[in-house]
């Protein structure tokens, strides 16, 4: 499949979500991919492209497991589905099975109750599936403002937040432009090992290949309309980068990297309290906090949903 029909497809389906988009995968294979690459491709009679499903070939210990592009780095996996088209998810796992001479088992993780990827199964298959992760979403309301919807508590945590910034001076918030993108990644990088240097750990995006990754990505999210990245700063000095995203039906929060040097000042909340307002103001009806159960998730209102993991063997 082009790029072109790739984007098409993406746009098309109100299911994906931004983990699914070219942006995202491409730089993903760039960086940190590898094996044998076999792309699931479904077209309609008129060739047109209904459902699509970048994957490789993984090699373990003599079983070949076909996996969708972006395993690891990506909250949610699925498939792209033209909803237009009825066929579309049938015509997807004819396409998974056609290349069933190329892998012994299918496995899929990271994947959402609602995904074509847990339709049936022909003859001769089964699925087993279980729990993969957490993943706390927050219900936005109809319309802004965001603050008299939270709890009271968390309602007094951002106000607090924002009244301690101003008394500090020169506490600024403001989503990266394109030409910051690095800056402001850099910035994360190096906020969020020093986080986990402190329990003695490298933290997630340690690696330089997963750098790489995100360097790759950002921009092109960017240029799809894709990325949010809100940046704090006190003076000229970054304090706070949340990587998000927002898809006009969804907003996302990837990580977060912050300095917590000042007593009683969450950087963090201001670049939260920023996404999750412009999301809401977009038209956003959903926050994803993805993968992970840290308590101010909860703090913010969301509710615990769980992805699935499937495999895929012969009956």
């Amino acid at each position: 499949m082009t790029s072109e029909e790739h984007w098409t497809l993406f746009r098309a389906d109100p299911r994906a979500t931004p983990f699914q988009s070219p942006a995202w995968l491409d730089a993903w294979w760039t960086h940190l991919g590898g094996g044998e690459r076999v792309d699931i491709e479904a077209r309609d009679d008129a060739g047109r492209l209904i459902a699509a499903l970048p994957c490789f070939v993984w090699h373990d210990a003599g079983v070949r497991r076909l996996v969708p592009v972006g395993a690891t780095q990506s909250d949610y996996l699925d498939a792209a589905v033209d909803p237009a088209a009825p066929d579309a998810r049938a015509a997807l796992w004819r396409a998974i099975f056609a290349t069933a001479d190329r892998w012994n088992e299918l496995l899929f993780h990271d994947v959402r109750e609602d995904s074509p990827l847990l339709g049936g199964l022909p003859d001769g298959w089964r699925a087993t599936d279980e729990p993969c992760e957490t993943c706390p979403v927050l219900a936005l309301p109809p319309a802004p403002p965001l603050l008299p919807q939270l709890s009271k508590t968390q309602r007094r945590k951002v106000v607090h937040d924002r009244h301690r910034a101003e008394a500090l001076g020169g506490v600024t918030v403001a989503f990266a432009a394109p030409g910051e993108i690095d800056e402001a990644l850099t910035a994360l990088f190096e906020l969020h090992e020093a986080r986990w240097r402190l329990e003695g750990q490298e933290g997630v995006l340690a690696s330089p290949r997963v750098q790489a990754f995100h360097h790759a990505a950002a921009p092109a999210l960017a240029a799809a309309g894709l990325l949010r990245m809100p940046v704090v700063r006190h003076g000229r000095r970054i304090v706070s980068v949340l990587l998000g995203l927002c898809d006009g039906r969804r907003g996302y929060s990837y990580v977060i990297g912050s300095d917590f040097a000042v007593p009683k000042q969450s950087f963090g909340t201001l670049a939260f309290a920023h996404l999750i307002e412009a999301c809401l103001a977009e038209g956003a009806r959903e926050f994803h906090f993805l993968r992970g159960e840290e308590g101010y998730k909860y703090g913010w209102g969301a509710e615990p949903t769980r992805t699935l993991r499937r495999v895929v063997k012969r009956a």
